[in-house]
């Protein structure tokens, strides 16, 4: 079906849901309709809006789930509202595309994750009549060199993404099936993107991607990475306060890395480094590095080259053949590690996978269980380390939103969404600005908060 909607006035709403990478993509998307579309807006109300993009996740069923109870609640709106367009694209409809089809009959348009990509689609998408699916095949090249105007959420930080898929084969993992392999952003893209992010008053720029220590690899001689490379490039791009660097895997953190990260000016001393088990023989059965003590190893070398950085991880339980020996040494080495911040999650039997057809499945209750142990372990170990860390000093802290009465900011051993929030109350001589650096002495700790007073 396809409605002519050439309204100059056209009101548009996106709604991205899933990780960090699907915010940047976005962003690229909605402001390549409206780089296309001067008259037309943006409304955060689903029910306002004329057209409503869905940009879904795929990863866990879980996700799927959420994508469907979305895109069904747009239907609803459109039942009420018969000339809304709803699009959905992105990692849901890359590998169950039929299903959406034939759960969602009121979309419009449905695209997997080359959505991004097709410029002439959302170059019309506010203009013209759109037709339901006729994507344009997407070369490696077109990945690499690919740029485009970003709407902003008006935020201090704003994800700039600089590589796509995934060449490492985790049992569990659905990424390589969505995404395909690895393809890095060319550097000079890469480059261009965050000059126009300062120049929009970013302040924090967040560097993601399946694999971020993978960078390069896919185009280097010999598949030499070539993150270390762009972070000393990254470094000098005037108006940026803070870089930080997301999901590290954990062979690829070489001492190169860790180098620049503490020799730079810019950069976050912040490892956020998915480690999903400690246990050997779990780990080699989900594919990752399984050397007995490997993580020990690694964190013990981020400290000696970094003393002062902020380590994240995340672990998955509840994995097929994961005994409680194996839970139990995990939560010792877990205490051993003392991360500032680590979370986890149940593993979830994901059909194509690998270990879908594994034996020792744990059960339901057992994993959510483990889980619970888990994370009530971690916000003990994070109280501690935030308290000897924090308690009573004066911190530098980037402000992310300010209301009537106080301010919410993070350190910048923080990121957003997932690590501590820093709370201090305001008035009329002290009132930050979203995205100022400022003092805040600390006064209390909680695992996730710290509460302080401006300096």
């Amino acid at each position: 079906m396809e409605r002519a909607l050439k309204r100059p006035d056209l009101r548009v709403c996106m709604i991205s849901l899933g990780c960090a990478k699907n915010l940047a993509d976005s962003e690229a998307m909605i402001g390549q309709a409206l780089a296309a579309a001067p008259g037309a807006s943006v409304c955060s109300e689903p029910a306002e809006a004329d057209i409503v993009i869905v940009n879904t996740c795929g990863f866990l069923r879980a996700a799927r789930d959420e994508a469907d109870e979305t895109i069904a609640t747009m239907e609803a709106l459109r039942a009420q509202d018969p000339a809304k367009r709803i699009i959905v694209v992105g990692c849901y409809p890359q590998l169950w595309r039929d299903q959406v089809l034939r759960r969602h009959p009121g979309v419009d348009t449905v695209l997997g994750v080359d959505a991004l990509y097709q410029t002439e689609f959302w170059s019309n998408l506010l203009t013209d009549a759109t037709p339901r699916d006729h994507p344009v095949p997407v070369t490696n090249r077109i990945m690499r060199d690919f740029e485009a105007p970003r709407l902003l959420g008006g935020s201090a930080f704003a994800y700039l993404k600089i590589g796509d898929g995934c060449s490492q084969r985790c049992a569990y993992c659905t990424i390589p099936l969505i995404k395909g392999p690895l393809v890095s952003r060319s550097m000079d893209v890469v480059l261009r993107e965050a000059d126009d992010l300062a120049c929009a008053g970013v302040k924090e720029i967040i560097l993601v991607a399946q694999n971020t220590s993978a960078y390069g690899m896919d185009m280097a001689p010999r598949g030499k990475p070539k993150l270390a490379e762009l972070l000393r490039e990254l470094d000098d791009v005037a108006g940026i306060e803070i870089l930080r660097v997301l999901y590290l895997y954990p062979t690829l953190v070489s001492n190169q890395i860790l180098e620049t990260i503490a020799a730079s000016r810019h950069v976050a001393h912040y490892i956020d480094m998915p480690l999903q088990h400690t246990e050997p023989a779990v780990l080699r059965a989900m594919g990752r590095p399984w050397a007995a003590g490997l993580a020990k190893r690694l964190v013990a070398r981020i400290r000696r080259i970094m003393p002062d950085a902020g380590i994240r991880s995340t672990f998955m339980v509840g994995f097929p053949g994961e005994t409680e020996q194996c839970f139990r040494e995990l939560l010792d080495e877990l205490e051993e590690l003392q991360l500032d911040h680590a979370g986890a999650f149940a593993y979830s039997r994901e059909p194509m996978t690998p270990s879908y057809d594994f034996a020792q499945h744990v059960p339901w209750s057992m994993k959510h269980r483990r889980l619970r142990e888990f994370m009530e372990r971690q916000q003990q170990i994070s109280l501690s380390v935030n308290r000897n860390r924090y308690l009573g000093k004066t911190i530098s802290i980037i402000v992310d939103d300010v209301d009537s009465s106080r301010l919410a900011g993070r350190t910048f051993l923080d990121a957003p969404d997932v690590d501590n929030t820093v709370w201090a109350p305001v008035g009329k001589t002290k009132r930050p600005a979203t995205g100022d650096i400022c003092r805040v002495l600390v006064t209390a700790c909680g695992p996730y908060d710290l509460d302080g007073v401006l300096v």
